[in-house]
């Protein structure tokens, strides 16, 4: 009797807490943020003097952050934006 009291409270317990925890599951947002719209070299928060006197320099990383400053693109869409200029330069 003791085996089956035990069996039963564990099953209860065991219900209860899958599902707790499958409304917090339910809580969150999975999916994927919005695209970001693209981001040309001609535009003027990438192309501009600062960022090619940074890339003339060799100072390609610090010209990536100020991409990502003025953009608020990652890492690397604002690397490849400046990428794409230094093409433009050569």
């Amino acid at each position: 009797m003791g085996k089956l009291l035990i069996l039963v409270v564990g099953l209860v317990l065991g219900l209860l807490l899958a599902r707790y925890l499958r409304g917090q599951r339910a809580g969150r947002d999975l999916t994927a943020p919005p695209p970001r719209p693209m981001v040309r070299v001609g535009d003027e928060r990438i192309d501009n003097e600062e960022i090619r006197a940074l890339i003339r320099q060799d100072r390609k990383i610090d010209a990536i952050k100020l991409v990502r400053e003025r953009t608020g693109l990652g890492l690397a869409e604002a690397k490849d934006a400046v990428e794409a200029l230094e093409q433009t330069m050569r």
